[in-house]
């Protein structure tokens, strides 16, 4: 390492006031088999199987899909169609949660109560720790926000979906797609 590179280094450490334990703390854990702890476990994907993991396996980027809320409910890394699902439809969501599979289960689209009574502060501030950790490793992956379809209907053409920025539920046509739209789905 070159002495300029050392300067700003310390700069940098001094600036942000990271001790030395924490810097030693960071560094062990990344030379131990590239993976970094995280505040939420993380969701892996291969084929139609998901993977969770109480981090970032830097071995596995390429797989991962998404991250798991307090209770169970794993949604996708950014809002919209991708990540296996061609658009953001409650059918088509549905359907992709139906085929995917975590130790032989089969998946399903959460219930709006479970989402409501997990719902608090604490999971945001889990969640905003757990995407910087992802940014810092240029994975791209968007806050805690974005409305998640609910298994429940509300009628014929509507279903039930939960908005996770505020907690609040609502409804909305089965056939609607929209930028906000996050995938989600629970075993």
């Amino acid at each position: 390492m070159k002495a300029e590179q050392i300067r700003v280094l310390e700069a940098v450490i001094s600036a942000m006031k990271i001790s030395n334990s924490d810097l030693e703390d960071w560094f062990k854990a990344r030379k131990r088999g590239n993976f970094i702890p995280t505040d939420l476990p993380l969701v892996y994907c291969k084929g139609n199987e998901f993977f969770v993991e109480n981090g970032l396996n830097l071995k596995r980027k390429k797989e991962l899909w998404g991250i798991q809320l307090l209770c169970g409910v794993m949604i996708a890394l950014k809002c919209g169609a991708g990540m296996n699902v061609s658009e953001t439809t409650w059918r088509e969501v549905k359907k992709f949660a139906e085929k995917m599979r975590l130790n032989g289960k089969a998946g399903f689209l959460p219930s709006k109560d479970v989402l409501k009574n997990h719902w608090d502060g604490s999971e945001e501030a889990k969640f905003a720790a757990t995407v910087e950790v992802l940014k810092e490793n240029e994975i791209a992956a968007d806050g805690y926000w974005g409305c998640i379809w609910c298994s429940e209907e509300y009628g014929p053409g509507g279903a039930y979906c939960f908005n996770l920025e505020n907690g609040y539920t609502g409804w909305g046509s089965k056939d609607d797609t929209n930028g906000n739209d996050r995938v989600a789905l629970a075993f």
